[in-house]
Protein backbone atom coordinates (compact mmCIF):
# COMPACT_ATOMS: atom_id res chain seq x y z
CA UNK A 1 0.00 0.00 0.00
CA UNK A 2 2.74 2.27 0.62
CA UNK A 3 4.84 1.67 -2.29
CA UNK A 4 0.99 2.46 -4.82
CA UNK A 5 1.14 6.34 -2.69
CA UNK A 6 4.67 6.61 -3.81
CA UNK A 7 4.20 5.48 -7.23
CA UNK A 8 0.83 7.63 -7.21
CA UNK A 9 3.05 10.74 -6.29
CA UNK A 10 5.22 10.46 -8.30
CA UNK A 11 3.26 10.21 -11.42
CA UNK A 12 1.07 13.12 -9.64
CA UNK A 13 4.18 15.53 -9.79
CA UNK A 14 5.47 14.34 -12.78
CA UNK A 15 2.26 14.84 -14.87
CA UNK A 16 2.13 17.96 -12.95
CA UNK A 17 5.56 19.90 -13.09
CA UNK A 18 5.21 20.05 -17.08
CA UNK A 19 2.06 22.58 -16.31
CA UNK A 20 3.88 24.18 -13.09
CA UNK A 21 6.84 25.19 -15.31
CA UNK A 22 4.70 26.29 -17.97
CA UNK A 23 2.58 28.85 -15.49
CA UNK A 24 5.46 31.44 -15.43
CA UNK A 25 6.32 31.55 -18.96
CA UNK A 26 2.35 31.71 -19.72
CA UNK A 27 1.73 34.82 -17.27
CA UNK A 28 4.06 36.88 -18.35
CA UNK A 29 2.80 40.43 -18.93
CA UNK A 30 3.69 43.39 -20.33
CA UNK A 31 7.15 44.67 -20.78
CA UNK A 32 7.49 48.60 -20.93
CA UNK A 33 9.70 49.88 -23.62
CA UNK A 34 10.72 53.32 -24.77
CA UNK A 35 11.96 54.78 -27.79
CA UNK A 36 13.47 58.36 -28.12
CA UNK A 37 13.81 59.43 -31.61
CA UNK A 38 16.01 62.39 -33.06
CA UNK A 39 15.21 63.91 -36.44
CA UNK A 40 16.97 66.58 -38.67
CA UNK A 41 15.04 68.22 -41.07
CA UNK A 42 16.32 69.42 -44.30
CA UNK A 43 14.58 71.66 -46.75
CA UNK A 44 13.03 68.81 -48.09
CA UNK A 45 12.11 66.34 -45.37
CA UNK A 46 14.14 64.39 -43.03
CA UNK A 47 17.85 64.30 -43.16
CA UNK A 48 18.74 61.61 -40.68
CA UNK A 49 16.24 59.34 -38.61
CA UNK A 50 18.13 57.66 -35.78
CA UNK A 51 16.53 55.99 -32.48
CA UNK A 52 17.57 54.79 -28.98
CA UNK A 53 15.14 52.31 -27.30
CA UNK A 54 14.98 50.74 -23.91
CA UNK A 55 12.95 47.35 -22.90
CA UNK A 56 12.47 44.38 -25.02
CA UNK A 57 13.52 46.27 -28.81
CA UNK A 58 16.69 46.29 -30.33
CA UNK A 59 19.00 49.34 -28.40
CA UNK A 60 19.63 51.42 -31.89
CA UNK A 61 18.87 51.98 -35.27
CA UNK A 62 17.36 54.44 -37.92
CA UNK A 63 13.81 54.68 -38.78
CA UNK A 64 11.75 55.96 -41.73
CA UNK A 65 8.44 57.78 -40.93
CA UNK A 66 5.24 57.85 -43.60
CA UNK A 67 3.04 60.59 -42.74
CA UNK A 68 -0.14 61.65 -44.27
CA UNK A 69 -2.72 64.37 -43.02
CA UNK A 70 -5.57 62.78 -40.64
CA UNK A 71 -8.98 61.72 -42.08
CA UNK A 72 -11.91 64.73 -41.58
CA UNK A 73 -11.14 67.93 -40.15
CA UNK A 74 -7.57 67.18 -39.24
CA UNK A 75 -6.86 67.82 -42.89
CA UNK A 76 -4.44 70.24 -41.71
CA UNK A 77 -4.27 72.94 -39.37
CA UNK A 78 -7.99 73.94 -38.54
CA UNK A 79 -8.68 76.95 -36.98
CA UNK A 80 -7.50 76.00 -33.12
CA UNK A 81 -3.60 75.24 -35.01
CA UNK A 82 -4.01 72.19 -34.65
CA UNK A 83 -3.33 68.94 -37.04
CA UNK A 84 -4.17 65.46 -36.94
CA UNK A 85 -1.20 63.24 -38.65
CA UNK A 86 -1.31 59.79 -39.68
CA UNK A 87 2.53 58.08 -39.03
CA UNK A 88 3.15 54.87 -40.05
CA UNK A 89 7.26 53.81 -39.20
CA UNK A 90 9.88 51.44 -40.09
CA UNK A 91 12.56 50.60 -37.22
CA UNK A 92 15.57 49.24 -38.57
CA UNK A 93 18.22 47.57 -35.92
CA UNK A 94 21.43 48.37 -36.22
CA UNK A 95 22.29 44.61 -35.26
CA UNK A 96 20.97 43.10 -37.67
CA UNK A 97 18.00 41.08 -35.57
CA UNK A 98 15.07 42.65 -37.58
CA UNK A 99 13.00 45.87 -38.38
CA UNK A 100 9.75 46.66 -35.86
CA UNK A 101 6.48 48.54 -37.80
CA UNK A 102 4.83 51.44 -35.88
CA UNK A 103 1.50 53.17 -36.53
CA UNK A 104 0.63 56.46 -34.13
CA UNK A 105 -2.02 58.77 -34.70
CA UNK A 106 -0.71 61.70 -33.29
CA UNK A 107 -2.58 65.42 -32.71
CA UNK A 108 -0.02 68.77 -33.58
CA UNK A 109 -0.41 71.93 -31.70
CA UNK A 110 0.93 74.36 -34.51
CA UNK A 111 3.25 76.94 -32.04
CA UNK A 112 5.21 80.23 -33.57
CA UNK A 113 8.40 78.21 -32.97
CA UNK A 114 7.30 74.69 -33.78
CA UNK A 115 4.57 71.89 -33.42
CA UNK A 116 3.49 70.12 -29.97
CA UNK A 117 1.67 66.66 -30.98
CA UNK A 118 0.95 63.74 -28.96
CA UNK A 119 -1.31 60.41 -29.52
CA UNK A 120 -1.63 56.84 -29.24
CA UNK A 121 1.36 53.95 -30.84
CA UNK A 122 0.61 50.65 -31.85
CA UNK A 123 3.67 47.88 -32.65
CA UNK A 124 2.60 45.87 -35.33
CA UNK A 125 5.23 43.23 -36.09
CA UNK A 126 8.40 43.25 -38.38
CA UNK A 127 10.84 41.05 -39.56
CA UNK A 128 13.81 38.71 -38.10
CA UNK A 129 12.98 39.05 -33.71
CA UNK A 130 10.20 41.13 -34.05
CA UNK A 131 7.70 39.05 -36.58
CA UNK A 132 4.73 38.86 -33.65
CA UNK A 133 6.06 42.16 -31.99
CA UNK A 134 2.39 43.67 -30.90
CA UNK A 135 2.47 46.86 -28.33
CA UNK A 136 0.76 50.28 -27.59
CA UNK A 137 1.56 52.97 -25.91
CA UNK A 138 1.98 56.85 -26.46
CA UNK A 139 4.19 58.73 -28.77
CA UNK A 140 5.11 62.83 -27.76
CA UNK A 141 7.15 65.06 -29.71
CA UNK A 142 8.04 68.52 -30.77
CA UNK A 143 9.66 70.00 -33.98
CA UNK A 144 11.94 73.19 -33.33
CA UNK A 145 11.68 75.11 -36.52
CA UNK A 146 14.77 77.47 -35.64
CA UNK A 147 16.69 74.31 -34.84
CA UNK A 148 15.39 71.95 -37.86
CA UNK A 149 15.27 69.16 -35.64
CA UNK A 150 12.39 67.11 -34.63
CA UNK A 151 12.49 64.85 -30.97
CA UNK A 152 9.92 62.07 -30.05
CA UNK A 153 9.76 59.91 -27.13
CA UNK A 154 7.34 56.64 -27.14
CA UNK A 155 7.01 54.79 -24.26
CA UNK A 156 4.53 51.94 -23.92
CA UNK A 157 4.29 48.19 -23.21
CA UNK A 158 4.98 44.80 -25.71
CA UNK A 159 2.16 42.95 -25.12
CA UNK A 160 3.77 40.14 -27.32
CA UNK A 161 7.02 39.18 -28.91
Amino acid sequence: MKIFSLAAAAAAVALLAPLGAAAPAQAAGPVPFTIHEQIILGPNGPVSETFTAEGPLCPSGTFVDTGQAGPGPGQGPDHSGKVQLIVRSVYTCDGGSGTFNALKELIGTIGPDGIASTGPIQLLGGTGAFTDLRGHGVDTGSIDFGTGTATATDTGVVVRR
